[in-house]
This record gives structure tokens, sequence and C-alpha cells, in this order.
């Protein structure tokens, strides 16, 4: 079982260690089964909500379609795969936020953190609803980030101090960093674009990657990483004793966007 520290234990912690206690934390076979027992259905719903959108990822497919031909489904169905992938722009915030809510807060950070994950590995889906909507996307998805940053501000109501506190905080701060990268920052390129460069945001769509390095068809997309810093404001806001440690997972996360 996870012995808690106390305050002073948690503010004294090197950041070297965090890694360590993830694993400790999510590896405790008794801490896991017991949160799983007490709470079978929200974690079957925790899991029906993301195995197929990571089955999806894992697959490699170019489209839903051709996953569902794949797997031997009707192709009219897609739209429901659509919903589990693409609609994590909406689950992984709105879920993460209610089973927060009522207690469970372990299924809410799992949705969290596999909704994000399976966002970023397949950014064509976002690139294509940036260049249909325009700019108003992009505040769209800062305002979808709000759940997840209300959740890490009520941590004190959801969890004792320690270092599980401190694990859960690290995972779900890495999570909204993850989510900011999936859908904030492609969906802020196509809004510099609509204002500051001379093609159509869909011409542009087609010669840039959003999620890559410095664009020479619009210098104006080299800023559309800044909601990454005004994330980690946001984030260090809602867990100043953070700070530091959200610091160092924003500059690798930079480092690795720019690589």
């Amino acid at each position: 079982m996870i012995t808690l520290r106390s305050k002073s234990d948690g503010e004294n912690m090197s950041d070297e260690y965090i890694l360590d206690d993830v694993i400790e934390t999510f590896s405790d076979e008794d801490t896991l089964l017991s949160d799983i027992q007490n709470n079978p259905v929200k974690w079957l719903l925790s899991l029906a909500i993301i195995v197929p959108g990571m089955a999806y990822t894992m697959a490699n497919e170019s489209s839903y379609a051709s996953a569902m031909t794949t797997w031997g489904l009707p192709e009219n169905l897609e739209w429901i795969l659509a919903i589990f992938v693409t609609g994590q722009l909406f689950i992984a915030p709105l879920s993460c936020y209610f089973l927060a809510r009522t207690g469970n807060v372990a299924p809410g950070l799992f949705i969290a953190m596999g909704g994000s994950a399976i966002l970023v590995a397949n950014p064509l889906e976002i690139a294509e609803f940036s260049e249909a909507i325009g700019w108003p996307f992009a505040i769209f998805c800062v305002a979808l980030s709000i759940p997840m940053l209300v959740v890490l501000k009520s941590k004190k109501k959801l969890l004792d101090p320690g270092k599980e506190r401190l694990v859960w905080c690290t995972l779900l701060s890495t999570a909204i960093l993850v989510y900011t990268i999936a859908a904030i920052v492609p969906s802020s390129g196509v809004a510099l674009a609509d204002f500051s460069c001379e093609d159509d945001t869909g011409s542009l769509l087609s010669e840039v990657d959003v999620l890559s390095g410095v664009s020479d068809a619009c210098s104006s997309l080299t800023y559309r990483y800044a909601p990454i810093l005004g994330m980690v404001g946001a984030i260090s806001w809602a867990w100043p004793k953070g700070k530091k440690i959200i610091d160092d997972l924003s500059d690798d996360f930079l480092d690795g966007l720019k690589d």
C-alpha cells in the first residue's frame, strides 16, 4: 500500500524521484486492485472509452472506414470509431471532471491521459476541424481544457497530502500538457494563419505540418507553441508547488516538438 508522507516531506521531495514514485504508485497491485474492486463499473466504463481509440491508433489504418473493414465490422459504423478518437477532444476533459467530482480520481486520470494520448497520435482529425471551423476552434479547445485545470485545482479536496497526491498531480499535469499539444497548438496555428498569413487556411494546411518546426510558408506559425507556455502558467496557478516539475516537463515537450 502507498505510505503517505507529511506535507513538509512532499515539499522537499526531489524532482528526480518523481518517475520512481509514478512507477511505484501504479505498480502497487494492492492499490490498483482495491480501487478496481471498489469501482468496477467506473473502470469498465473507462476502458470502454479508451480501448477503441487505442486500438485504432495502434492499427495504423489510413481511415476509420478502413479500420472497420480490417476488423470485419460494417463501414457505416465508422462514426462510432470517430467518437472514440476525435471525440476524445470532449471525452477526456469532461470525463476527468465528472469522475473526479464523484471521487473517482483514478479512472478520471486514466481517461485524461489515454484520451490526450489518442489525440496527439492522430493529429489529422484536429487539423481538419481547425481548417473547417477556423480561429474559433482554438478558443473552443482552450475552453475544453478548463475542466482538467479545475480538477487539478481541487486536489486538496480529492486526495490527502503526500506522495499519492504528488504523483496524481504530476500525471494530470502531463495529460493537460499533452492535450494542449494535441489540440490547442495546431488549432492556434490555424488561428494565426487566419489572421497573419496571406494564403487561405486550406492551402496552408496542405503545405504546412502544424505540429512540425518553423515553417517558411508563414512565419507567424512559429508562435503556435505559445499556448504551451500559457498552459504551464495555468497549471502553476492550479498547482503552485509543482511549478518546477511542470517547467521541466514543458521544456522536454518543447524540445521534443522541435526535434
